[in-house]
């Protein structure tokens, strides 16, 4: 008996993560749709993007600069999806 609450409660656990999951990607979508809405009347850069950029450049020669929306996205699927941080190997390998 205690196997089979074992199992049910495992299922629901993983029932409950790929609907999280989904809710979260579609929070992320939204986020990067709102930013590249702006993108114009903002711009594609600011002073924390290039500040980003020139660092991850010092890292690893063969980064290519990102944008302001694209540094949105990826830091919202790493910190919400991943729970991980914004490093630069972090950031290139969800875009």
């Amino acid at each position: 008996m205690s196997k089979l609450i074992l199992l049910l409660a495992v299922c629901c656990l993983c029932l409950c993560l790929t609907q999280v999951q989904a809710q979260a990607r579609a929070f992320c979508d939204g986020l990067v749709a709102e930013c590249r809405r702006h993108e114009r009347e903002v711009g594609p850069r600011d002073d924390t993007v290039d500040i980003y950029n020139q660092h991850c450049a010092r890292i690893d020669r063969t980064w290519r600069r990102i944008t302001r929306c694209q540094l949105v996205h990826a830091s919202c699927l790493l910190t919400i999806l991943r729970c991980d941080n914004l490093t630069c190997k972090n950031v290139a390998g969800v875009l």
